[in-house]
């Protein structure tokens, strides 16, 4: 959590993308490397949706509702103007959405490229969706850049 710039409280999370993983290669027989790949393009079951991944975004809205309720009583902060949601599972359709409506804060979807010139042979798109993703990579690559 960043106040003035500052930061003001770190937690880790241990929920993300690879629980998805996991529980796409438990309910479909999938291995690891295809249950990954099933989950970035496609080609899952018709029940994925339902019995997948609408569960999985709800708890990924319920672990940051915790770690935000968890924020607002070990500090002396009551209040957070926004979120940012990074990481893989930021991209999920609906992620944003369903934290927003479970928190009632403005979210945000981390995109680090937001504001650099890309060059002609980016594919903006493929970009565009992994962005939230490459959010560490972004930030030690540009260390040290003025």
């Amino acid at each position: 959590v960043l106040h003035d710039n500052q930061s003001v409280y770190i937690r880790e999370q241990s929920f993300g993308g690879s629980l998805l993983t996991q529980e796409i290669q438990r309910r479909f027989g999938l291995s690891i490397e295809e249950s990954e790949i099933a989950k970035r393009k496609g080609g899952l079951p018709e029940s994925y949706e339902e019995e997948v991944l609408n569960p999985f975004v709800v708890s990924l809205s319920t672990e940051v509702a915790r770690a935000l309720q968890f924020f607002t009583s070990s500090t002396q902060y009551n209040k957070v103007d926004h979120i940012v949601l990074a990481g893989g599972c930021a991209a999920i359709k609906g992620a944003d959405v369903a934290v927003q409506d479970r928190t009632q804060v403005n979210v945000l979807i981390a995109n680090p490229f937001q504001k650099m010139a890309m060059g002609s042979r980016v594919k903006q798109q493929h970009l565009a969706t992994d962005a939230p993703a490459l959010l560490i990579a972004c930030g030690l690559a540009m260390r040290g850049v003025d």
